[in-house]
């Protein structure tokens, strides 16, 4: 072979050295941090997949806010647990003061009425019957074990603390609460607030005081679930009933 071809040869095989080093660096370059942030987003899944869990509802509560009724009103019209053509649920009753007045008594996922506590921020908030889990995901849930509102007795209303009863804590005693129905409006002044264990029934049974309780999950602020239960109890002071057409 000639010096000139063993030349040729030789910067041949160089520049094709210098290819593939080439090639090399550059897939280098692309795959490594492309590899590198798998890697991380994969971490920062799994580290933050418990966590999220828990400030979910927070979220859903945030991206929810503004919204108005439209969802209310759309779970209001399809209550699966009732037939569309069941019949409203119309009786007279006499109260203890010798009084009659016209009563609805609401079927299981029926929206039933409205709670209101200007001081704690609590406006419009939605109550429907029953305390299953898909309702307390609508909004508050009256405890179907405790009196028909309009009734005395313990009338007794769920919510959770994350949506719905967000602002109970910041009930106050002294404040004013109504309870809206479309036949009657109820006016407490909330008397105590208590912090009670989750296992302790005391503030659900009935009584013979005129009283509306609400309660919630209580963790003094911390996110996660809790063992613990806040209750607001309100001294019935006024009852105002409404005309109520046979039908409707």
């Amino acid at each position: 072979m000639s010096r000139h071809s063993a030349r040729s040869a030789g910067h041949t095989r160089h520049h094709e050295h210098s290819s593939s080093n080439r090639v090399l660096r550059t897939f280098t370059f692309v795959l490594t941090p492309f590899l590198i942030s798998v890697i991380i987003c994969s971490i920062l899944v799994i580290a933050l997949a418990k966590p999220y869990g828990k400030i979910k509802p927070y979220f859903d509560m945030a991206f929810s806010a503004g919204q108005g009724n439209t969802i209310e009103e759309n779970v209001a019209s399809l209550n699966k647990y009732k037939d569309d053509d069941a019949p409203l649920q119309i009786k007279d009753i006499e109260m203890e003061d010798g009084e009659v007045h016209t009563m609805i008594y609401p079927y299981v996922g029926d929206l039933y009425a409205h709670i209101n506590c200007k001081n704690a921020g609590m406006n419009d908030i939605p109550v429907y019957s029953g305390t299953l889990d898909d309702i307390l995901a609508r909004g508050a849930a009256w405890y179907n074990g405790s009196v028909y509102i309009g009734h005395v007795g313990n009338v007794v209303i769920a919510g959770h603390n994350h949506t719905d009863f967000y602002h109970l804590p910041q009930c106050e005693v002294g404040d004013e609460v109504t309870l809206e129905t479309d036949y009657c409006k109820l006016t407490y002044i909330v008397r105590e607030k208590v912090v009670f264990q989750d296992t302790d029934l005391t503030y659900v049974r009935p009584t013979e005081d005129d009283i509306l309780t609400m309660y919630t999950c209580w963790n003094n602020g911390r996110l996660g679930m809790s063992d613990k239960r806040l209750a607001v109890i309100c001294d019935c002071v006024s009852r105002e009933w409404k005309e109520v057409k046979q039908k409707q």
